[in-house]
């Protein structure tokens, strides 16, 4: 059983939320979250903006993992982050996740693989990757 990690994330524009290798750009990517954090779960904040993602990681690592909305969640980095839109580094991956762009206060829960996101509109997005089924799915194994 891994630790739960639990995070509150404020953005002024909105939410992505997936596998945050896609958006996030070198110098958090592998200067914040690789150099600082150690690639650690958990909440992390960008020193030069003070603002704060969260990522923890899924259950099988890379694959396909579909939400409690049908949104399928592309994994490559075996984790899944609640990323607000000022830390986008590479808008091209937005699509290989869920953006949602309602400002405000947004709530990241994660534990074993499963995922609950409350968005500030109070909509809530699940994703549970703790079913071998979604592991390695679309993917050439």
């Amino acid at each position: 059983m891994r630790d739960t990690i639990s995070a509150t994330i404020r953005s002024d524009e909105g939410f992505y939320v997936g596998d945050i290798c896609y958006v996030l750009g070198n110098e958090i990517y592998y200067g914040v979250w690789g150099e600082k954090y150690n690639f650690r779960e958990g909440s992390i904040q960008d020193p030069e903006s003070g603002r704060v993602l969260a990522v923890a990681g899924t259950a099988y690592g890379d694959g396909s993992y579909i939400g409690s909305d049908g949104t399928s969640f592309s994994v490559d980095a075996g984790v899944i982050g609640l990323v607000p839109l000022e830390l986008v580094g590479k808008p091209g991956g937005l699509n290989e996740g869920k953006v949602v762009r309602v400002p405000g206060r947004a709530i990241f829960w994660a534990e074993d693989g499963k995922f609950e996101i409350t968005f500030p509109d109070d909509s809530v997005l699940t994703i549970d990757t703790s079913d071998e089924a979604g592991y390695g799915e679309g993917w050439d194994e």
